[in-house]
């Protein structure tokens, strides 16, 4: 049987409704609507960690965010650990990549053949990284079959209108369109002015609406280059035998609980789109709203229709296959995400409750019933079950993954560059601490429990 060719395309910061497919009225997206209509949407994914760097070590290793140490963006990747591009290239297939990787202490030159780095502005670089990608596949000779991945930018362009300078409606246009700026969400918290973070904090309503309107503009450039591939791949002789993937690597606060921004467990931040494609093979026309569902699974799903192994110790992450052709299968009762951004905190998602556990609380909450998460259930004694449920859950977890415990020298490194003030270097980033040192003791003491 042949191999199918595989295009995994990302893009980064997508909220999980800002899909004019799945229902939001203030945003254009035919493409994303066109695959969603020709291909299985899952409703309840979520990413690992809600930060670029974690996130997507998690794509390209099968691994959480605590096993392949890319804890906070920059924290270097376990360099004994294989990725897809390296694990693929074992197994018959041409590996490319093009526009954002961001896995921080991996060069994806080692990994892939590199058409395109990208830029730092997606505005201006999402079209050159579309371009490149379809440039390979109408360039193309041979019949080796191809695992190409290719990082779009946008929406994370919504970091430059929510940066301290003002606030985004600082140039007055936002007035200009009052009358076509978004509501704010619903669970928007009128208090932020005394509880939101610095940088948003003194921004008023209509900064606001008008930071929710320029976000979904970024989000239709994106949509626009996504379309640019899509129909590339699906008008040309390879289309039948390739599979694509869609997600992002976290979403955005886009005003829910008035937040911008990611790094955090409310489902603005940790939860994602994903989308999979391939006629003939993959069901259409599916919104999948039972089965939950990892950013680790995506590797699991790629070396499984690739025809390769699992990458090494893939615990957690699960193959989509089943599910994406119809098939029967037992499949999990929760899924995980973690952060290291701000307190640390692990959430835990079952199909109707989540649990947002920090070290010294958690919090609950009914997502079926409160999809925006504006009542905190931990106090009640009535869901005192669902609570011990997701500790015990928590638990398990921690005995199935592999802790890393982050690389050698590390105390030696933080103290060099406390002693020279040095916040950063371009080697590593352990501005933080030793964050590695701060879980190891939470969870060591997680599983000891009683």
């Amino acid at each position: 049987m042949q191999k199918p060719n595989i295009v995994f395309i990302h893009v980064d910061q997508l909220h999980h409704r800002a899909i004019s497919a799945y229902g939001c009225k203030y945003v254009h997206t035919p493409n994303l609507d066109e695959m969603a209509s020709k291909g299985f949407s899952f409703m309840e994914s979520y990413c690992s960690m809600p930060q670029c760097c974690p996130s997507r070590a998690s794509w390209f290793t099968g691994r959480m965010s605590k096993e392949h140490g890319v804890v906070v963006n920059s924290y270097p990747m376990a360099p004994a650990l294989p990725d897809l591009g390296q694990w693929l290239r074992k197994y018959g297939y041409e590996t490319v990549h093009t526009g954002k990787w961001h896995v921080s202490g991996r060069n994806v030159a080692d990994s892939f053949k590199v058409l395109h780095r990208g830029s730092g502005h997606g505005e201006l670089g999402d079209s050159t990284v579309a371009r490149s990608a379809v440039a390979y596949l109408r360039n193309r000779r041979g019949n080796q079959p191809f695992f190409l991945s290719v990082g779009f930018l946008n929406p994370h362009d919504c970091c430059f209108p929510a940066s301290s300078h003002g606030g985004p409606g600082k140039f007055a246009f936002a007035a200009k369109i009052r009358d076509k700026l978004p509501p704010l969400p619903a669970n928007f918290d009128h208090e932020y002015d005394k509880t939101g973070t610095p940088r948003v904090r003194n921004w008023s309503t209509q900064d606001w609406r008008y930071y929710i309107y320029s976000y979904y503009r970024m989000v239709e450039m994106v949509d626009r280059e996504v379309g640019r591939l899509y129909d590339a791949v699906r008008n040309s002789p390879l289309a039948e035998n390739t599979l694509l993937i869609f997600t992002s690597d976290h979403g955005d606060g886009l005003g829910y609980h008035a937040k911008v921004s990611k790094g955090y467990l409310e489902e603005e931040a940790s939860r994602v789109p994903a989308i999979v494609c391939w006629p003939g093979v993959v069901k259409q026309e599916v919104h999948d709203g039972r089965h939950l569902v990892s950013a680790v699974d995506i590797a699991a799903t790629i070396c499984d229709y690739a025809g390769a192994p699992p990458l090494p110790k893939m615990t957690i992450a699960r193959s989509w296959r089943p599910l994406l052709e119809g098939k029967e299968t037992k499949w999990r009762d929760y899924v995980i995400c973690e952060t290291s951004i701000g307190p640390l905190s692990v959430c835990v998602r079952e199909t109707r409750f989540k649990s947002i556990i920090y070290e010294d609380r958690t919090k609950l909450y009914d997502i079926r019933n409160d999809p925006l998460e504006t009542n905190d259930l931990a106090g009640d004694p009535r869901y005192a079950l669902a609570k011990k449920r997701h500790r015990d859950q928590f638990r398990e977890y921690l005995s199935r993954i592999e802790i890393y415990p982050g690389p050698a020298g590390i105390e030696e490194e933080i103290a060099r560059q406390r002693r020279f003030g040095r916040r950063r270097t371009s080697r590593a980033r352990y501005q933080q601490g030793n964050l590695y040192e701060a879980y190891v003791n939470w969870y060591e003491r997680v599983k000891a429990e009683v």
